[in-house]
């Protein structure tokens, strides 16, 4: 009998013991708990507050995003040849489709610029022509006629821009600020949107394009149209893979050039794109 009331005392003392324990642990965790809750509020108001932590808060954030992309991009194209590999990771890089790669390519070599803006110029008129709902090939056909692909470019009666805006008439519909529609991005949507209405408006691409120029009250546009449809028919080759076919015939219609810069030919009589409102 004693025995027996031993062995159930000391069964008590161990569950006593296990629950003393139990208890310790639960209070540890919920002190630690605490500590890395007032850790982090102190760690925040200090990315908040003192510039020299944020700063360097943000650049460790895009660091390993950065590092983790280019991990990715290494490991997911392994297989392929170099060359490859490389034009995959740009166009991945820029958020180009294979077609789109094909098109820039195309634009750098026939316009004689660097292949990295017009991957963004691409990318610009690719959003452009879904807001405004028209094919981002028909953009940069007139981008490449109205200015060759310069987003400084100027016309004396004041067009600016890649696409030649008229900024002295869509000022106010625009709330342009100074030079805004020499900024590249701007300047795409700006024209995107005009020439989508002056379509609807016309009935047809071909009006639409003669209104664009300023045409649209006299007995044809110079020429104007068919120059931006060829384009985009050249556009559409290299985005089907043959770049070389397009830049060969863009050489046959090649437009003249002043010095080292290649400029289109302007509609005779007409003031300038973008001229109609």
């Amino acid at each position: 009998m004693r025995n027996s009331t031993g062995r159930v005392r000391q069964s008590v003392d161990w569950v006593e013991a296990a629950g003393d324990l139990a208890a310790g642990g639960v209070a540890m965790v919920r002190r630690l708990a605490e500590a890395v809750g007032t850790l982090t509020v102190v760690a925040g108001v200090a990315i908040a507050t003192v510039p020299s932590v944020r700063e360097s808060t943000v650049q460790m954030a895009r660091d390993a995003f950065t590092a983790d992309s280019t991990v990715a991009d290494s490991e997911g194209a392994s297989g392929a040849p170099v060359a490859e590999r490389r034009d995959a990771s740009v166009a991945r890089a820029a958020r180009l489709e294979p077609a789109e790669v094909l098109v820039a390519q195309y634009l750098a070599r026939r316009y004689r610029v660097a292949d990295d803006p017009v991957r963004t110029l691409v990318i610009a008129a690719r959003e452009a022509g879904r807001q405004s709902q028209l094919d981002p090939l028909l953009i940069l056909a007139v981008m490449g006629v109205e200015s060759s692909m310069n987003p400084f470019a100027q016309s004396p009666v004041g067009a600016q821009g890649l696409m030649q805006v008229m900024t002295n008439i869509h000022a106010d519909r625009f709330q342009l600020a100074p030079h805004s529609a020499l900024e590249p991005i701007n300047n795409i949507r700006m024209g995107s949107s005009i020439l989508s209405d002056l379509i609807r408006r016309g009935g047809s691409l071909e009006r639409g394009l003669k209104l664009y120029v300023g045409a649209g009250n006299l007995p044809d546009d110079g020429g104007y149209a068919s120059r931006v449809l060829s384009e985009m028919a050249r556009l559409k080759t290299a985005a089907a893979g043959d770049v070389t076919g397009a830049l060969a015939g863009a050489a046959k219609t090649e437009p003249k050039t002043v010095g080292s810069a290649s400029v289109p030919t302007p509609a005779p009589t007409s003031p300038s794109a973008s001229a109609s409102s």
